[in-house]
């Protein structure tokens, strides 16, 4: 009998305890879920509104969720929307209690954010944020989250004036590791610190102004890797339609990139400029389409050089090294109505570009060297350097063109020289030294049997007279040294209003009309 009331004892004074722990827990869990709904109803500013289905608390795993979340950022004037999300759920995981009553730090193991889909709306005012002020105590705290990932979420921005996107990506996955955010990192451009990312997407389309939209078929960053799939940039509009629209010279472009890779990428900021470093950035089979209608009022906007579009970007860049392979390049120009364009053809297009930079440690020189087949089929080589630092935009550029048949660039010719040309050139060297202003060079060209056709104005027919004239001042290459070269000297002034490469082409042009016109000596 005493060891029955024994037991019963022992059972009462184990039972009672952990029905009062049970007890106070549920008090807990209902006061804290109770505190958490009174923060969400009450705390948030008049200006965010926020919705949801379900709040899960669970004070043993130190978790709080939200299901069905929506979010709504207005315009505190005009009380229109200005940022919108919807969200499948809010997960965060693994809340340091001691940490956060005893230290001076919150902290969570995960904070997921499960298919979410944000937009924003521009418009002449951002988003206001200053609803939520930060005390004294706050900002002496250390918010800490071991991970924070994105499930399968989409954004949007959307244009200011109508309703139409700029920018859009789609089943956006992120993963960001010992994200840490304190008193120090506050005061930087970038509030936080953190470790690994990683990141990957669906399509991403982006407007890039009236005339152009670029898109990507998928992106992903791992490992300090950034690899793009199927870029295309484009114009809007067709070859026709878009002359209509222009006031001024705009270049129709077809642009596709199957593969980019972007390797041993670095970025963030120095004080307040951005910098983006990467040791490699690989083209894989670019093609482009480039189409200039020259029936349209001319640009008369002064155009910069590479080095000093390269000086004067407004980030630190510091590549060390691009590579183009197995590239194509097509560039046409319409000059009459009612004639075909004239084309020049790029093929086969390998390249390489050492040290893109504009970073003062950084002195070397860029240069670049490339390989291409002309219309095809002749072997072209092409070397370039210069110093983004010259002030005076100084370079050098050499080149070389072999096999190359004359007939097979008349279609360019007849459309925009209102010429052509017969015979071959074995071999065509140049090189150019020159700066914003001007240049100067020399070119030796080994060919045979060349001669000029001038076309009348509608290009329909023969001008006798200019092709009788032009070609009593053409050598067809029977006068030339012992090893069968002319030379020729180059000089060109530059049109600020124009290319690089309209620049490269007034060289190129002097040194073949000098070299067949001229007494074919070297100097």
């Amino acid at each position: 009998m005493a060891d029955r009331k024994l037991k019963k004892r022992i059972v009462w004074i184990i039972t009672i305890p952990i029905f009062l722990i049970l007890l106070l827990f549920a008090i807990l869990q209902w006061r804290a879920k109770s505190y958490i709904e009174n923060f969400l109803s009450q705390k948030i500013p008049a200006h965010i509104h926020l919705t949801y289905d379900k709040l899960e608390v669970n004070l043993i795993k130190g978790s709080v969720g939200l299901t069905d979340v929506g979010l709504e950022f207005l315009d505190k004037e005009a009380k229109i929307a200005k940022a919108g999300m919807s969200l499948e759920a809010i997960d965060l995981k693994g809340l340091g209690y001691y940490q956060a009553l005893f230290g001076n730090t919150i902290g969570f193991r995960e904070i997921r954010l499960l298919r979410p889909k944000a937009e924003y709306y521009q418009g002449d005012h951002e988003v206001e944020s200053d609803g939520v002020v930060a005390t004294d105590s706050a900002k002496e705290r250390t918010l800490s989250i071991a991970q924070l990932s994105i499930v399968d979420g989409e954004f949007r921005l959307m244009a200011k004036s109508a309703d139409s996107v700029v920018f859009s990506m789609e089943n956006l996955n992120f993963s960001l590791e010992n994200l840490k955010l304190d008193r120090e990192t506050i005061e930087r451009e970038i509030p936080f610190s953190y470790g690994d990312y990683d990141l990957s997407s669906g399509r991403v389309y982006a407007d890039l102004g009236p005339y152009e939209a670029l898109t990507l078929r998928g992106t992903s960053i791992k490992d300090k890797e950034l690899q793009l799939s199927n870029l295309s940039l484009r114009s809007k509009y067709n070859k026709a339609t878009l002359s209509k629209k222009l006031d001024k010279e705009h270049d129709y472009i077809d642009l596709e990139i199957p593969e980019l890779k972007l390797s041993g990428m670095d970025f963030g900021f120095n004080a307040e400029r951005f910098f983006l470093n990467a040791t490699s950035f690989i083209l894989q089979n670019p093609n482009m389409e480039i189409f200039r209608d020259k029936l349209v009022q001319d640009d008369y906007e002064q155009k910069k050089l590479y080095s000093r579009m390269l000086r004067e970007l407004p980030i630190d860049l510091n590549v060390s090294e691009v590579m183009v392979n197995n590239g194509y390049i097509a560039y046409s120009e319409l000059v009459k109505m009612g004639t075909v364009p004239g084309e020049i053809v790029f093929a086969d297009l390998e390249a390489t570009i050492s040290n893109v930079s504009n970073t003062h440690e950084n002195r070397e020189m860029t240069e670049i060297e490339a390989v291409a087949q002309l219309m095809g089929e002749a072997p072209i080589e092409l070397r370039w350097n210069f110093d983004v630092h010259k002030e005076n935009d100084a370079f050098f550029v050499s080149g070389v063109v072999k096999n190359f048949k004359s007939e097979s660039i008349n279609q360019f010719l007849r459309s925009n020289l209102r010429t052509e040309a017969e015979g071959d050139v074995q071999e065509l060297y140049f090189t150019v030294s020159g700066d914003a202003v001007s240049s100067t060079g020399d070119m030796k060209m080994n060919y045979e049997d060349f001669r000029f056709t001038v076309l009348k104005k509608d290009r329909m027919g023969v001008n006798k007279l200019l092709t009788f004239v032009g070609n009593i001042f053409t050598n067809d290459g029977s006068k030339t040294d012992e090893l069968g070269y002319r030379y020729g000297e180059i000089y060109a002034e530059r049109d600020n209003t124009k290319s690089f490469f309209n620049y490269l082409w007034l060289n190129v042009m002097d040194g073949i009309v000098n070299t067949l016109t001229g007494d074919g000596k070297k100097e």
